[in-house]
């Protein structure tokens, strides 16, 4: 089997594995996975923080976006644009976010943010493993944001927001795919381990 196939597959199994967790679960963990995610070291000195306004059964986001505007950091949202290109803008006020082209929240109004003026990333997935493998949903646009933010900011802090349920033994991966610097869940911080260049 392809890379492509079985990346194809595992989605299939993962988007499953979340439509089965019901509202409650959802919250109870996300809950969680906010308070280990507001306890990153990393965090506290990041000033400019990227992260995503969470839809369905994805780890819930509204209460980290709310702490980090209250904590002073300069947050910024993903805006998806028709020609398959994603770029961050600037949130002010969660209440003024509206859907884009998928439904997601966005703050299309927001001052632009460059790739390079992002410290850490909050990152939204199907599939994540110990090593850092990312599967999203198919689209590409979290993929080609990053290649071009970590090769004008190689230092970028790279977090996945995943539960429990959503870890693989390995995630299929292409050469492009960017590996994850931590996957947080609701019972741990995985600092993932970087396979020793050839």
């Amino acid at each position: 089997m392809n890379t492509g196939e079985e990346k194809r597959r595992v989605r299939r199994e993962y988007r499953l594995r979340l439509a089965g967790f019901d509202h409650e679960e959802v919250a109870q963990k996300s809950a969680l996975i906010t308070a280990r995610a507001l306890a990153l070291p990393q965090l506290q000195a990041a000033k400019t923080v990227g992260a995503y306004a969470s839809i369905g059964n994805e780890v819930a986001t509204e209460n980290l976006l709310a702490s980090l505007l209250s904590a002073g950091k300069n947050l910024v949202l993903p805006v998806v644009k028709g020609d398959g290109i994603m770029e961050f803008r600037a949130v002010t006020d969660l209440d003024r976010l509206t859907p884009g082209v998928f439904g997601i929240p966005e703050p299309r109004a927001g001052e632009l943010c460059l790739p390079e003026k992002i410290d850490l990333l909050f990152i939204p997935g199907l599939a994540f493993d110990r090593r850092g493998g990312r599967l999203g949903r198919g689209k590409g646009y979290f993929d080609r944001y990053l290649a071009r933010a970590a090769a004008l900011r190689p230092d970028l802090i790279k977090v996945a927001l995943a539960f429990s349920g959503q870890l693989a033994a390995a995630v299929p991966r292409d050469d492009w795919d960017l590996p994850m610097d931590l996957v947080i869940t609701e019972e741990e911080v995985i600092i993932c381990r970087k396979e020793p260049e050839e």
